[in-house]
């Protein structure tokens, strides 16, 4: 096996591995993926249509809705009118999830990984550190060279503060 074929199945195994554990801990919070990703999109945007949250997540609108009206239901959301245009509605978190989302929302995506990385000593989570962050420094230059979208995320994942690794 090469070195692009071993890296791309290992990307593939961490995330199916992370995605696995991120349904388990979505069940036991009563939620679904789906509806994880809703909650999430719902928090990045503070205030977001379902039009909106259809067009970012690559879902129906019909799908999102169903989602929206279930997440509603266990009062995770609320809905009202847009005070712009009354015919479209605003989703947002309700006061209750949003009180606690941003502990919950890193908790539910982060402790996976944190719990594979405990596994390792000290020094083999820096090595894996410096491995990731001078990967995701070579793929963020390489869609700079060919053009591609720079979205914020990707810089979130940078780290420019700690791109020592690559001089």
């Amino acid at each position: 096996m090469d070195l692009a074929e071993f890296l791309g199945e290992s990307i593939d195994f961490i995330h199916r591995y992370t995605m696995k554990s991120l349904q388990k801990q979505a069940e036991e919070h009563g939620v679904t993926i789906p509806q994880v990703r809703v909650l999430g999109e719902v928090y990045a945007h503070k205030t977001v249509s379902i039009k909106q949250l259809s067009q970012n997540l690559k879902m129906t609108q019909s799908t999102v809705s169903d989602i929206v009206d279930r997440l509603v239901s266990k009062g995770f959301l609320v809905k009202n009118s847009n005070p712009k245009d009354k015919r479209l509605v605003d989703i947002s978190l309700s006061n209750r999830l949003a009180e606690d989302i941003h502990e919950s929302i890193s908790k539910l995506t982060n402790q996976s990984l944190i719990d594979v990385l405990k596994l390792l000593n000290p020094n083999e989570q820096e090595i894996v550190e410096k491995g990731m962050h001078l990967l995701v420094s070579a793929v963020k230059d390489k869609m700079i060279e060919e053009g591609m979208e720079n979205r914020e995320f990707l810089d979130i994942l940078y780290f420019p503060e700690k791109d020592q690794h690559r001089k």
